[in-house]
C-alpha cells in the first residue's frame, strides 16, 4: 500500500454556497425588525433619552417587522431585540468561519473573526432561555430551545479551551458542533413551513424546540466517530 498521506477533506464548495446561502435567508429572517425600529423608533424619538430610544427601537421595530414573536414585547422584549441581532450575526458570520476558501492564505481572518464571535455567540446563546420560558408551550418543548441554547455555549467554550491549550484538533471538532447548532436557526426556519404543510401551528412548534438541533447534534457526533475511527492506529501482527 502507498505511504502518500491522504488528502485532507474539504466541504464540497456547493455544499458550503448551500449553508451560506441558508444562513443568509435565517440572518434576514432575525434582521427584519431592524429597519422600521430604525425608521419608527429611533428617528422619531431620538433625543428623548436612551431608555425611551431604544425601547422604541424595540416595540416600533418587533410589532411592525416581526410582529409573530411581539408577545414577548412585555416581558422580554429587550432581550429579543438583542438575541435577534446576536442570533442573526453569529448566523451570518459561522460560514465564513468555517470556510477555508474564505480564509485561504491568511489565517489571520480565521484568528481575528473567531475571536470576535465568542462574544456574539455567548449573548446570543445566554440571551435565548428567558425567551424560551415566556413561550406558551409545554414545558418540554421550551426546555428544548432552552438546552439547544446550553450545547451552543458549551461547544463554543470548548472550543475556546482547546485552542487555548493548542489541541487544533480538538478545537476543529468542537467548532464543528458550534457551527451545527448555529445552523439550528437555520434547521427551524426549513423545518417550520414544510411541517406546517400537514400539521397545524401548535402541533408542530413545540417539537421544533428539540428537532432543529438535536439531529445536527447527532450528525456531527457520527463525523467524530468517523474521524476517530479513521485515525486510529490499526494493530499490527507479530512477527
Amino acid at each position: 500500500m502507498s505511504d502518500t498521506p491522504k488528502t485532507r477533506r474539504e466541504m464540497p464548495r456547493w455544499g458550503w454556497y448551500a449553508f451560506l446561502f441558508f444562513s443568509l435567508l435565517s440572518a434576514a429572517s432575525a434582521f427584519k425588525f431592524v429597519p422600521p425600529g430604525l425608521f419608527f423608533g429611533v428617528a422619531e424619538h431620538w433625543g428623548e433619552g436612551f431608555h425611551v430610544t431604544w425601547m422604541s427601537f424595540v416595540v416600533e421595530g418587533i410589532e411592525r417587522g416581526a410582529d409573530h414573536v411581539a408577545h414577548h414585547i412585555e416581558n422580554v422584549g429587550s432581550i429579543l431585540a438583542v438575541h435577534m441581532i446576536t442570533g442573526g450575526l453569529a448566523v451570518l458570520l459561522t460560514p465564513l468561519q468555517v470556510s477555508r476558501m474564505w480564509r485561504r492564505g491568511d489565517r489571520r481572518k480565521h484568528v481575528y473573526l473567531g475571536w470576535a464571535m465568542v462574544p456574539i455567540v455567548t449573548i446570543a446563546a445566554l440571551t435565548t432561555p428567558p425567551i424560551s420560558f415566556n413561550m406558551s408551550y409545554p414545558l418540554w418543548s421550551e426546555l428544548g430551545f432552552a438546552m439547544g441554547s446550553v450545547a451552543w455555549f458549551s461547544a463554543l467554550v470548548m472550543g475556546m479551551f482547546y485552542i487555548l491549550r493548542r489541541n487544533y484538533e480538538m478545537h476543529k471538532r468542537w467548532m464543528v458542533m458550534m457551527a451545527a447548532l448555529s445552523f439550528g436557526a437555520v434547521s427551524f426556519r426549513i423545518q417550520l413551513p414544510i411541517l406546517r404543510l400537514f400539521w397545524d401551528m401548535d402541533v408542530v412548534f413545540p417539537y421544533l424546540g428539540w428537532t432543529c438541533w438535536v439531529p445536527n447534534v447527532i450528525v456531527v457526533a457520527i463525523w467524530w466517530w468517523r474521524t476517530s475511527k479513521r485515525r486510529a492506529p490499526t494493530a499490527q501482527p507479530a512477527e
